[in-house]
């Protein structure tokens, strides 16, 4: 392991800017907190003239870096590597830190640093303030202590955390760019279904219907004509033994699908017969006006867990899959349209079964284009699924470099031979 040296040893902390040679009215770039992603990066177009300065705002240079000072914003990790700052100097937020690079060191190296959890922990550890106003003083930049890494190393480190940043976000666009195409499919095949030859009927193939154009081989009728009957959960109260079964709670449903991770348990004898078996639909009753009538299905051969009494166990006939319907519930439009049945309680909000039995729901006669419709929806969340998970192995990944490398604990050139 290296020595260890002073953050401020690497850094100036809030340094003094000369800007003589650039007019007072001169427009420069301006980074509000907005403007600062958590985690670490900027994005802003904002101008203001470098006058400005004088009234308050925080002014910086060109390979600063730049650290949120207040709560929460540098617990979240607000900090940003102004490298790409198109002008000389630019104006921030009053509540950020200034670090920049002595000569002979890498703002790369010290931006990473920022990021590495211990600083982020240490600096939270020595705010100061009233609770809501809390910041990070000055005098910790000069406190801090890192490994005494120099010279060359600096630079490959800093190239190995940052190839590794840019994985990330290209998985990111990729996520994104999927997510959007899942949602257009979503609002594509449950408006126009699919033809004989499975691809999406053409406008012209629609007929007007009380929820907008549908293909005229479709049924637009109440829910109640296709889900038979709705279950409640178990109103017993729930502990945090895990020597019952697992209890599942409106929390315990998170974007259609099922959260275990923060679970209640009852006793087998009381709740076994509120398990869940494959294809159930959970539909949430009862949370606040956001998050009211979420839905989830259970996908697994083998019994769930139980559920509680804010959420209820849909029933399908046998014109409904149980896929479509947990499709549809979750689909913004028809979310937007079954919050019109919901009544107010004390501080949430209820949507009573038998009135969102109530909303129309446009379904294809044959399940066969029923079951096309999943699976093509499926393939997409699937595909997002398998580059989430990407994701977080390269999350790790970074996690476990930033520490080896920015402590010294794994010498970086050690680290790229392998790597080669």
């Amino acid at each position: 392991m290296p020595d260890t040296a002073k953050l401020s040893d690497f850094a100036f902390i809030n340094p003094a800017t000369d800007t003589n040679g650039t007019a007072a009215e001169a427009l420069v770039a301006f980074i509000p907190m907005a403007a600062v992603a958590e985690g670490g990066g900027w994005r802003s177009t904002e101008s203001r003239p470098l006058t400005e300065g004088r009234r308050g705002y925080t002014l910086f240079q060109r390979g600063d870096v730049i650290v949120a000072k207040i709560t929460p914003c540098f617990e979240n990790g607000k900090v940003a590597l102004l490298s790409d700052l198109e002008t000389d100097f630019g104006l921030g937020s009053t509540e950020f830190h200034v670090l920049r690079a002595k000569a002979g060191h890498d703002p790369l190296f010290i931006y990473h640093w920022t990021r590495h959890p211990a600083f982020l922990r240490a600096g939270e550890a020595s705010m100061t303030g009233s609770a809501g106003q809390r910041r990070v003083p000055a005098g910790f930049f000069e406190r801090f202590e890192i490994a005494r890494i120099t010279g060359a190393p600096q630079g490959l480190i800093a190239d190995i955390l940052d190839a590794i940043d840019d994985a990330v976000f290209e998985t990111d666009t990729v996520i994104e760019k999927l997510r959007t195409v899942h949602l257009g499919i979503i609002d594509d095949l449950l408006t126009r279904g699919l033809s004989d030859d499975n691809s999406p009927r053409e406008p012209s193939d629609l007929v007007e219907t009380k929820v907008g154009p549908r293909p005229l081989t479709w049924t637009v009728e109440n829910l109640r004509r296709f889900v038979s009957g709705a279950e409640y959960g178990t109103n017993l109260s729930l502990g945090d033994s895990s020597t019952g079964i697992p209890v599942l709670r409106m929390n315990n449903i998170q974007d259609g699908e099922f959260d275990l991770a923060d679970m209640k348990y009852a006793p087998a004898h009381a709740v076994d017969r509120f398990r869940l078996q494959r294809n159930d639909v959970l539909f949430n009753r009862t949370n606040s006006w956001e998050h009211v009538g979420k839905a989830a299905i259970w996908r697994r051969d083998e019994p769930g867990p139980a559920f509680a009494s804010y959420l209820v166990r849909l029933h399908c006939g046998d014109a409904l899959l149980p896929e479509f319907l947990h499709l549809w519930l979750n689909w913004a439009p028809v979310q937007r349209a079954i919050r019109q049945f919901a009544t107010p309680g004390v501080q949430q909000v209820n949507i009573n079964p038998t009135n969102l039995r109530r909303a129309l729901i446009a379904v294809p006669d044959t399940l066969d284009e029923q079951r096309v419709i999943i699976e093509r929806v499926n393939g997409v969340a699937a595909a997002i699924e398998d580059h989430r998970r990407e994701r977080a192995k390269l999350s790790s990944l970074r996690e476990g470099l930033r520490d080896d490398l920015l402590t010294g604990r794994k010498p970086v050139v050690a680290i790229r031979e392998a790597a080669e």
